[in-house]
């Protein structure tokens, strides 16, 4: 159906916040500064960066999403076809992606002129072949890749190939950019496959890698501007902000919003915090196949016993904001007409009352990520007045996504999405297809909902999103509640990194420091 268009400006995606206080509207993007103290990009240096994740793991293009660190340094060695950026599509080894009408067809025009490290020049078949080896293999990559036929997919000549599409997929273009990394064709040894990134890997060890730059990069207007990188993998997030305080570090990545609001005042440390389109989504999963959220009562019931202003102001310490059940706030397809649900513990209660005997379950959780154990302690007495009786079973953090179909099959757990594009992110979570089902399978109806937004292009994606959304707020399984800043820290030097669409991994390639 028509809808009303008018929505709020994307905000800025593509940068991350520097400096300032935590506090909405002293957010600035990378590179920014205020008018009249910009410094001068400097070359030269050794930037050293630590990010959660094991230094000593090979460099497999397959595991390349398997931690921070695995991504912060596959970014470096391995260029994508393309980035998000400002919520467009930043074009890197390819320069367009065009769709046929019926959106199963999609051209693929190549950059001209780039080399991989070993020399070979950059071709369609390259790229062909890499999105065959990442479609074909358990990795992140192959459930954006999953509509893909490579069999039937052609190169056209050297800089052009036809894709070609199972179903259609009116967004494929954003899938084609969430990290789809290019190496030469055959390839065997995925452990050592040379990329035409800015950098490559010089030595590495079990703490630290080091990579060296590239004279010949394509980009050079982008990096690299450095003499050379050191990655350092440290599990341990107050190791990683320590290490940055006594000067080991000069960036560190995956900071609690604790740790930032501590060092917010001290002169040798620039608090940089992710720009609000680039915010985690916090959320309690339902699965809906499972008592008692098979029934509608309980579900609805589950999410107005979420004191979601309580749940900002302690996680987030007020600097978060409150969620709407939805994902995607602050991108231009997000539904922003929905009502937004309140506490409301006696209409949980006539619902719960309605449905039956008041439930006495566990809430699956863990300490995997800052706001996840937390908020399900926090649920526990919200959920109280209800009806709810709830309970905490909380494994491990190294556990908690380990068996992904245990987590699935949970009844209650809590959950976190990073941002993506929302015609990417919906498909990866709901529908027929989803690759993670947090909330289990997906009705006839969201089912049909979600063909309709696969196919859509331009403004009848807009629309697709609008009605998935709709039926995800009314219907659905996760209980939206919070989104929550992301945080790093860095030294004052520091300049240049850039989200390009995932904060927590940044890129370093344009990274820089002043004098």
């Amino acid at each position: 159906m028509k809808r009303n268009m008018s929505r709020r400006a994307l905000l800025k995606a593509g940068g991350l916040g520097v400096g300032g206080l935590l506090l909405p509207g002293s957010l600035l993007a990378a590179g920014e500064m205020p008018s009249g103290t910009a410094p001068r990009v400097r070359r030269g240096g050794v930037l050293r960066a630590a990010f959660a994740g094991r230094a000593g793991t090979p460099m497999n293009v397959l595991q390349a999403t398997r931690s921070p660190l695995d991504y912060v340094r596959a970014r470096l060695v391995w260029d994508a076809l393309a980035d998000t950026d400002d919520g467009r599509i930043d074009y890197r080894l390819m320069t367009s992606a065009v769709s046929d009408r019926t959106a199963t067809r999609w051209r693929l025009t190549i950059r001209r002129g780039i080399t991989f490290s070993d020399g070979r020049p950059l071709t369609a078949r390259d790229v062909l072949y890499s999105l065959h080896v990442l479609a074909s293999n358990p990795c992140t990559q192959s459930g954006w890749l999953a509509p893909l036929d490579t069999a039937a997919s052609r190169i056209d000549d050297d800089y052009t190939l036809t894709l070609v599409l199972k179903q259609p997929v009116g967004a494929f273009d954003w899938r084609l950019a969430q990290g789809m990394f290019v190496f030469p064709a055959d390839t065997r040894d995925l452990d050592h496959a040379p990329g035409t990134g800015a950098w490559t890997l010089t030595s590495s060890s079990d703490s630290v890698n080091a990579f060296s730059p590239r004279s010949d990069y394509w980009d050079s207007e982008r990096g690299p501007l450095l003499d050379r990188i050191q990655l350092y993998g440290i599990m341990d997030m107050n190791a990683r902000v320590n290490g940055l305080k006594a000067g080991q570090f000069d960036y560190v990545g995956g900071v609690a919003l604790t740790s930032g609001l501590t060092e917010q005042h001290n002169p040798n440390v620039k608090v940089v915090t992710a720009p609000p389109a680039l915010w985690d989504s916090l959320m309690f999963s339902m699965n809906l196949s499972k008592p008692p959220f098979d029934s509608p009562d309980v579900c609805e019931a589950l999410k107005l016993s979420i004191d979601r202003e309580a749940m900002v102001r302690t996680l987030s310490f007020g600097k978060g904001d409150v969620a709407n059940d939805t994902l995607g706030q602050g991108q231009p397809w997000h539904n922003s007409t929905l009502p937004q649900r309140h506490y409301d513990p006696e209409r949980a209660q006539a619902l719960l009352k309605k449905a039956g005997a008041p439930p006495s379950l566990s809430i699956l959780t863990s300490n995997y990520a800052w706001g996840l154990a937390e908020s399900a302690t926090l649920l526990l007495r919200q959920a109280k007045p209800a009806g709810f009786t709830l309970s905490l079973n909380k494994l491990p953090a190294s556990d908690y996504y380990s068996d992904l179909n245990a987590l699935f099959d949970a009844p209650l757990k809590t959950n976190y999405f990073h941002p993506m594009p929302l015609p990417v992110a919906l498909p990866f979570y709901y529908g027929r297809h989803a690759p993670y089902p947090f909330t289990g399978p997906s009705s006839p109806k969201l089912n049909a909902l979600m063909q309709t937004l696969q196919a859509a292009q331009g403004e009848a994606l807009v629309n697709a999103v609008h009605d998935v959304q709709e039926a995800l707020y009314f219907h659905g399984g996760d209980a939206i509640f919070m989104r929550i800043p992301s945080i790093a820290l860095s030294s004052p030097r520091v300049n240049g990194v850039e989200a390009a669409g995932y904060f927590d991994y940044p890129t370093l390639r344009s990274a820089w420091l002043a004098g």
